[in-house]
């Protein structure tokens, strides 16, 4: 090709040419998945014309002109070409066919792609962030009316899957609501921490034009600037941080999936989904299989991995890389896929059927109550905890060996094992020994602040729902601030294209 024929650098050379095994392998792909992100790329642009024009770095007719078109692209859903690489060559081509090459050379000035992205993911960043967040709490919000419903239900905490201490339903799914809300409050703390502006940091020097980083940062609806302009187009904390909650979440709404797996086997039989909510199997008719919870606890699991590639792509030199950029799609189907799972476990959960009366009653079939047998001859009698510990221990694996129940736990057994190892008599009576044997009460005595007692998990729901009311609030007080500035952004921009 001559000088003549080049029409340019490398930049120009290359639009449009680039190889068609690469167009069909990666460029294709990743285009067809970016679609949903020109809005923010015309949102971030038509802030920075904005600017430009009200700084006379570019020419008032010039930012007019652009303007004019851009406010006209507020539906638009182009049909998108690979074959230039990424959105801003393709926002390029399509403004150089609407208001002509030469004043779409204007708006290139004083600002890099890099920093163009950096606006753009920081935007769709917080917006995903938020509708996460809203499924969270539309989750939460449902385990606390489950818990209100069960908070008297009986049924045995596991630990290894071996019963260990008597519980309730309520006081359980109240437990799955606290990480819940801390995984919102690290969803706006993540999005008070990323939302400044990196617009100005261009390549990633900045710039030497006289351009006003508060300017577009207000007109973007972001908080402030990022100030370090090489940090600005370089980190990659924001990204993992998001991403990072959305594993998070996942996790404990697989938690949550495990359980009700569980709790629908025929051993279990403490709860049952419903007949639009389970999978049967092809040669086993009897099958009731909770594939829908299993679906959630696998996406957890490939979330984990994609979030492990993630922070893998982000061990580059400190500079923006094309690692990032390929990592930036994973950080959004983090997110997508842990609100699809929520809005997925949040319509189990509230149609899950419980059992009550399988839940109580086996735990008649092993020793839950041997830790309030304990602390009675502790409390009641006297003993040192270890002193009550053999006593108990000694006695129920007396009547493991014997293949023996909890009926069998009786006041002579306990009675024989305290001679044994004390040398004195049980110091409770036969009625206080019922007493702690009783599941109920054994829940109830257990009153301390946040325990099992019904009256304690009362009051942690009712501050639950008082923490999700104010996080609820400040997530729509973000979202007005941004509402506004992208009014007031599109006001100016209006008024600057001669609209208005």
């Amino acid at each position: 090709m001559s000088a003549a024929e080049k029409k340019g650098g490398f930049f120009e050379q290359t639009q449009g040419k680039i190889n068609p095994v690469v167009v069909k392998y990666y460029y294709g792909p990743r285009m067809a998945k970016s679609d949903g992100s020109f809005s923010y790329l015309v949102t971030v642009m038509e802030a920075h014309v904005v600017m430009l024009g009200e700084q006379g770095i570019i020419p008032k007719e010039a930012a007019s002109k652009i303007l004019r078109v851009m406010e006209g692209w507020q539906d638009l859903e182009p049909e998108l070409d690979p074959t230039l690489e990424d959105l801003y060559i393709n926002m390029e081509h399509l403004m150089s066919k609407e208001a002509g090459e030469d004043i779409c050379s204007y708006m290139p000035v004083a600002r890099s792609r890099n920093d163009v992205e950096g606006a753009m993911w920081r935007m769709e960043l917080r917006d995903k962030l938020m509708i996460l967040a809203k499924a969270l709490l539309d989750m939460v919000a449902v385990l606390h009316k489950r818990a209100a419903d069960t908070v008297d239900w009986i049924f045995p905490g596991y630990t290894y899957h071996q019963q260990s201490m008597p519980i309730t339903m309520g006081f359980h799914l109240a437990g799955i609501a606290a990480p819940l809300l801390r995984d919102v409050e690290r969803i706006l703390n993540c999005v008070d921490r990323i939302n400044h502006n990196p617009l100005g940091a261009a390549a990633m020097s900045g710039t030497e034009y006289p351009i006003d980083r508060e300017r577009t940062g207000a007109l973007l609806g972001f908080d402030g600037v990022w100030e370090h302009t090489a940090d600005a187009v370089s980190s990659a904390d924001f990204m993992l941080e998001a991403a990072n909650i959305a594993v998070m979440s996942l996790n404990t709404l697989a938690r949550l999936a495990e359980d009700i797996i569980f709790w629908c086997t025929n051993e279990a039989g403490f709860a049952d989904l419903s007949d639009d909510l389970i999978d049967s199997s092809s040669i086993m008719p009897q099958k009731r299989n909770p594939v829908i919870c299993a679906t959630v606890r696998c996406q957890a699991r490939l979330i984990a991995g994609r979030y492990a590639g993630i922070c893998d792509a982000c061990t580059v030199q400190f500079q923006a890389s094309r690692d990032m950029t390929a990592a930036w799609e994973d950080v959004l189907d983090c997110l997508k896929t842990a609100e699809g799972m929520c809005r997925i476990s949040e319509e189990y959960t509230r149609t899950l059927r419980f059992n009550r009366e399988r839940m109580e009653n086996i735990l008649k079939r092993n020793f839950a109550n041997a830790t309030e047998l304990t602390d009675s001859l502790v409390l009641q009698g006297g003993l040192s905890f270890r002193q009550a510990h053999k006593v108990v221990g000694g006695a129920v694996s007396e009547l493991f060996e014997q293949g023996a129940g909890q009926d069998a736990l009786t006041w002579e057994l306990l009675d024989k094992w305290c001679r044994e190892i004390n040398g004195i008599g049980l110091p409770i009576t036969p009625n206080q020994v019922e007493q702690a044997k009783d599941f109920r009460i054994s829940v109830e005595r257990r009153n301390c602040q946040g325990a099992t007692s019904p009256i304690r998990v009362a009051q942690m729901l009712e501050q639950q729902a008082q923490a999700a009311k104010e996080l609820a609030n400040s997530m729509e007080e973000r979202c007005k601030r941004w509402k506004s500035a992208d009014n007031m952004l599109h006001a100016r921009a209006r008024e600057l294209a001669g609209l208005a």
